[in-house]
């Protein structure tokens, strides 16, 4: 089954209300002024998982209390309004051509309109939120997690380079800029249902343990997947000195020759695909690449556990095969 239609069968269950997230997107991501229009319809068409209001609306539906259509529909749709702008920005920060195999928005219509448009899909979020009084608390939390997605983009540029970072500063890296989000979309979801403290609590560590999965396998991805399955050269992240978990774990149970030559290879100015490919066939030989895996496993194994408080259902369910999908998938 190819990702496309395993992603499909993962959101059968809330099939009628990404229908409806997907016609909010469509009107909110219309504009009086045509580039803002054209630039963000790139952007939407774009091929995106739609993750994070996927598990947004499974995790209302999990808690099943009730199902606000209208809330839950903008709560799903300010999510990845969210994540397109922070999509646009970074592609011009890391001065991207491809994203998902198709040509990034910086690369057709140049990086400031880009940015620019980024930054009214990001108002749009908050407008698309603040059109329902009852949305305060979900404002509060998406501009903590939007915050928080800053931050650590920032860090990760802070400490480009760096091969003496250790897996702590690796993971609050990507427990700002991936796993808070995940998680926050998962207790505006159970919100939104109608649950308690205790079940928004546990959904919240649903998702901080499946952000946290994406992106270790996310990061293997780049280093081990097939560019025309990801849609992205193989090793980007080394190109741009990003440290990842692989990489961190090689440079601690390699041997001393194998440090040497990650070291020589990756203080160079220009990382060819002859060093990468050296670089991976290192990490693989050492045995940091399943190391990482197991890691990333891990953390899904972590979010279906909290999952268990819940009545079975197909909500249930599809959350339990997102945290395994996000980990076995290939792009």
């Amino acid at each position: 089954m190819s990702a496309a239609a395993a992603a499909e069968a993962l959101l059968a269950p809330i099939g009628d209300d990404m229908r409806r997230v997907e016609e909010c997107l469509a009107r909110e991501t219309t504009s009086d002024i045509g580039p803002v229009r054209t630039i963000s319809g790139h952007t939407l068409l774009s091929g995106g998982k739609r993750l994070r209001p996927a598990v947004a609306l499974l995790a209302a539906r999990t808690v099943g209390k009730r199902f606000p259509v209208h809330r839950a529909t903008a709560a799903a749709a300010a999510v990845e309004l969210i994540h397109m702008a922070t999509l646009m920005h970074d592609d011009v920060v890391d001065a991207a051509d491809e994203r998902r195999g198709r040509p990034t928005a910086g690369s057709v219509f140049g990086n400031g309109i880009t940015v620019l448009t980024g930054d009214f899909l990001l108002a749009k979020s908050i407008q698309l939120l603040t059109r329902d009084e009852e949305n305060l608390h979900l404002v509060r939390l998406f501009a903590d997690v939007t915050v928080a997605m800053a931050e650590g983009e920032v860090l990760q540029a802070s400490v480009a380079g760096d091969l003496s970072i250790d897996r702590g500063v690796y993971e609050d890296v990507i427990e700002r800029k991936t796993a808070r989000f995940l998680a926050g979309c998962c207790e505006a979801g159970a919100l939104l249902g109608g649950g308690d403290s205790a079940e928004a609590a546990a959904l919240r560590a649903y998702g901080h343990h499946l952000g946290m999965a994406f992106q270790i396998a996310d990061d293997l991805l780049d280093l081990t997947g097939d560019p025309a399955v990801t849609g992205k050269p193989r090793g980007t992240d080394l190109r741009d000195g990003r440290v990842t978990l692989p990489l961190i774990h090689a440079l601690a149970q390699a041997p001393a020759a194998d440090r040497a030559a990650l070291r020589g290879a990756l203080g160079g100015d220009d990382l060819g695909d002859d060093a990468v490919e050296a670089v991976v066939d290192i990490l693989r030989r050492c045995g940091a690449l399943e190391t990482a895996l197991g890691d990333a496993r891990d953390r899904s194994a972590r979010a279906i556990g909290e999952l268990e408080r819940f009545p079975s259902s197909p909500f249930r369910d599809a959350l339990s095969a997102f945290a395994r999908y996000v980990v076995e998938r290939d792009r």
